[in-house]
């Protein structure tokens, strides 16, 4: 999301926040959902570059090739691929990888979280981003927020000038 907030990127394109926040935690989503339930590892199928191909493959279909959704859903993906590596099954099932099931995974995933520095100063990072989104763009309660999930008012430059000649 910061990426989108810089202003000349603002400017120049047209996203789906929504999608791309969606996109971005598409792949915990998945993994997370069947570690919990005693299927995986977390960081199993759905954090692969095959999965994200078939994820946004089938997103583009069924939203009848609407790019301003399932673009920004990949790149969410991608990014969140990209913020996890060196972790992950990138290239499975081309290449094959350890997909240890965890058997008791809360307690692990709190040990993680409180141990591992990489782990806990991504979250820092991320909740500080969440607060520069929101205290830049003056999103100060859950109504703005939504709001600004919702519209995509970031048109090219061309777009503007079109829109403003008619």
């Amino acid at each position: 999301m910061l990426i989108f907030e810089i202003s000349q990127i603002k400017k120049r394109y047209q996203v789906n926040r929504f999608a791309l926040i969606i996109g971005s935690m598409f792949p915990d989503i998945i993994d997370k959902s069947l570690l919990f339930l005693g299927l995986g590892s977390g960081r199993g199928i759905s954090h692969t570059l095959l999965f994200v191909s078939f994820a946004f493959g089938f997103l583009f279909l069924i939203t009848k090739g609407n790019k301003a959704i399932s673009f920004p859903f990949l790149v969410g993906e991608i990014f969140h691929l990209i913020l996890d590596l060196p972790d992950i099954p990138l290239f499975y099932p081309f290449i094959p990888y350890d997909l240890t099931m965890v058997h008791d995974p809360i307690p692990l995933w709190i040990n993680t979280l409180l141990t591992e520095p990489k782990v806990y100063i991504t979250e820092i990072i991320g909740v500080i981003i969440l607060i520069f989104i929101l205290i830049s763009n003056k999103l100060y309660s859950i109504k703005e927020i939504t709001n600004y999930l919702k519209t995509n008012n970031n048109f090219s430059i061309a777009e503007e000038d079109h829109f403003s000649s008619k």
